[in-house]
């Protein structure tokens, strides 16, 4: 109901008031979270709020760019921006150890990564595919190293979140670069069957089922290219 009038409002509304209901709102929720977590450890209600605060703070940041009128074509703005939110939640999250708060200090570590590199390479997706490619490999790689210092520890609500993503963006990534690549065609065969190992070994049915997900696509792929006929 609340986005619902903030949307019928917003061009009835100046740009302090923009950036107040926005970036302003996520910083409130975000400091009434942190007091509650002081006071109420062993409740989620802190957790909630921290929810809430960095599902808002991204956008606001984002509104509070554009109203203030800075350019954003270079990308470096937003990238510097995306690297001091993830420094933010660090910083929280070393205050706090709430998961909540982790998740959130992963998602914008990981926008800045991929804000920087393309603030670096100043160029179009299609010019530096390969380069996101492997980026990619490695943030997913990077995640699931994560799910693995993760199990037992007060972020292990996370493990199956961060080896989904983890195991979809590496082996989604390194299958991208089977096409037309002989040499690609006989690794990515290790890969998922490590993937595979990996699931059980780490008791992930997430891991498991993006494995055998892609296991059977790279076993149509190959079908199809050499034994059609």
């Amino acid at each position: 109901v609340i986005v619902i009038f903030v949307y019928q409002i917003w061009d009835d509304i100046d740009s302090f008031v923009r950036i107040l209901i926005t970036l302003g709102l996520g910083l409130l929720f975000t400091i009434i979270g942190s007091v509650l977590l002081k006071k109420k450890p062993e409740d989620n209600i802190g957790s909630i709020f921290h929810l809430i605060g960095g599902l808002l703070i991204p956008g606001g940041a984002m509104v509070a760019l554009s109203e203030l009128n800075i350019d954003t074509v270079s990308l470096w703005p937003v990238t510097m921006t995306f690297g001091a939110i993830f420094l933010f939640y660090l910083l929280l999250n070393f205050i706090h150890k709430s998961a909540v708060l982790t998740f959130f200090a992963i998602a914008n570590g990981t926008a800045f990564i991929y804000l920087l590199v393309e603030s670096i390479v100043e160029g179009s997706f299609y010019l530096h595919g390969d380069l996101y490619t492997y980026l990619t490999m490695i943030v997913g790689m990077s995640y699931l190293l994560l799910a693995s210092a993760f199990r037992g520890g007060w972020n292990k609500s996370l493990v199956g979140v961060l080896c989904f993503f983890g195991s979809l963006g590496f082996l989604g990534a390194a299958f991208s670069r089977v096409f037309d690549s002989v040499p690609w065609q006989m690794v990515y065969f290790l890969l998922v069957i490590g993937g595979l190992f990996l699931s059980v070994y780490m008791r992930s049915r997430a891991i498991l089922a993006v494995s055998t997900i892609f296991l059977l696509a790279h076993v149509s792929y190959i079908t199809s290219e050499y034994f059609a006929n």
